[in-house]
């Protein structure tokens, strides 16, 4: 007579953890970089993505009242320290690209908030409107040796907006 369904259930369950655990591992391995791996000067140590914090999404506002510091990542995106040890990675729409060395001059807000997608952030090449902002992880951040900028000094302009007709 066959074993019960309910009596191989524990080894079905292992095996099927085990597989979960395998892929895990694999995937894990597949998604690092090879031992190694050095940046080329003028390539950022990590991308922005690793640099977010983990189980953080998008943010759909962050309060403002100064920014402590920047640092380019990409073309389009950066690190924004507003506050002492508050860092986010910010992506810039569109065409809008930012040079390595190239720091904002100017935060344009509609209030005390940076909302994305309504913000925008003004560089010596041109204004770029924000397009997302993530919560970025301190301690990713000084692995990659990516620290803000001390001598950065970013305005903040309130913007109020399109005005309305009646």
């Amino acid at each position: 007579m066959a074993p019960s369904r309910l009596a191989t259930r524990p080894l079905r369950l292992a095996a099927n953890w085990s597989r979960l655990a395998l892929l895990g591992v694999l995937a894990l391995q597949a998604s690092a970089p090879s031992a190694g791996w050095e940046p080329v000067a003028g390539e950022p140590a990590a991308s922005s993505t690793e640099l977010a914090a983990s189980g953080s999404g998008p943010q759909r506002a962050v309060r403002v009242s100064r920014v402590y510091g920047w640092r380019t990542l990409e073309p389009h995106v950066g690190v924004i320290w507003l506050g002492v040890d508050e860092p986010y990675v910010i992506r810039l729409k569109g065409a809008c690209s930012v040079a390595a060395e190239e720091a904002p001059l100017v935060l344009v807000l509609r209030d005390n908030h940076l909302v994305p997608g309504r913000d925008r952030i003004v560089f010596p090449a041109g204004e770029c409107a924000i397009d997302s902002l993530l919560r970025a992880d301190r301690n990713k951040l000084r692995a990659s040796a990516i620290t803000p900028d001390g001598g950065v000094v970013v305005r903040l302009i309130h913007d109020a907006g399109p005005r309305r007709t009646k």
